[in-house]
């Protein structure tokens, strides 16, 4: 049994000794990249020396100096949008302040190449919260706030000039809209107008050929002007009926005239016819 231990306690201490053989192993092939990287570096060689830092942070992704300077080399491919995520990366992992100021000093410069000034503003403060007394971060930092505020007051002139254009526009759109409807109203009216006035020249030419002669106007019916003879028709209540009556007795009267007429021209005859006989007589006497 004792035995036994010992040797489950020997592969222990063997597999640990192989562990820090291995990690040691990595951690001396994550120095040598990032060596590999630095000459590069300095030559400017920048595209060599991320391909060499690359290697180093897969050989140790915990590797502070590894991300760092894969984020300088790209920034120096001015590669600014992938610099970003290995400067926060090296932030995030960062122990020190030092290292830390670092990386947030540098995120601040990627930022400010983007013309992100909000987020440059805000990664100088945390550069200057770990180092308050770096003259470069501190004038970043006051650089990258007089840009902000340049920006916000562009584009509160730009909202400005948007929202008087916008309101240029809209009263623009209500004079058309006015002048158009004015228009509108306009043409409605004239249409009335002439509406009117058609319903004028009708009704004038009706009542030309509606004028009722003498003798209707007690009637329900008046008679009509423009019939062809002259006769009027005799209303519900009597119209035309004085005339009428005064025809009839012109007519009686005409007659009676004409029989008396008739009469003495009868009476005439036959006195002549009658002295003629006397006088006849007389000579046969």
């Amino acid at each position: 049994m004792y035995g036994k231990m010992i040797h489950i306690l020997r592969q222990i201490i063997f597999l640990g000794i192989m562990l820090l053989s291995v990690f040691g192993y990595s951690q001396s092939k994550t120095k040598s990249y990032i060596i590999e990287g630095n000459e590069y570096y300095q030559k400017g060689k920048y595209d060599n020396a991320e391909f060499a830092y690359k290697k180093a942070a897969m050989e140790d992704p915990t590797s502070i100096k590894a991300n760092y300077n894969l984020g300088n080399a790209l920034f120096q491919q001015k590669r600014y949008k992938e610099s970003i995520t290995h400067y926060k990366k090296s932030a995030e992992i960062s122990t020190t302040k030092n290292d830390k100021h670092l990386a947030y000093h540098n995120l601040g410069n990627a930022f400010m190449q983007e013309k992100d000034y909000q987020n440059a503003v805000d990664n100088y403060k945390e550069a200057l919260k770990n180092n308050p007394t770096d003259d470069a971060t501190r004038y970043n930092y006051a650089l990258a706030k007089n840009m902000l505020k340049k920006e916000q007051e562009k584009q509160k002139d730009k909202n400005n000039k948007d929202n008087k254009n916008d309101q240029n526009k809209q009263n623009q759109d209500q004079k058309q809209n006015q002048q158009k409807q004015n228009q509108q109203n306009k043409e409605q009216q004239n249409n009335q107008n002439k509406s009117q006035d058609q319903k004028s020249d009708q009704q004038q030419q009706q009542n030309k050929g509606q004028n009722p002669k003498s003798g209707g106007e007690n009637g329900n019916n008046k008679g009509q002007g423009n019939n062809s003879s002259p006769e009027i028709k005799q209303g519900n209540n009597g119209e035309g009926k004085d005339k009428d009556d005064a025809k009839n007795n012109m007519s009686d009267g005409l007659l009676k005239a004409l029989q008396n007429q008739e009469a003495k021209t009868q009476r005439k005859i036959i006195q002549q016819k009658a002295e003629k006989q006397r006088t006849t007589t007389s000579k046969d006497w």
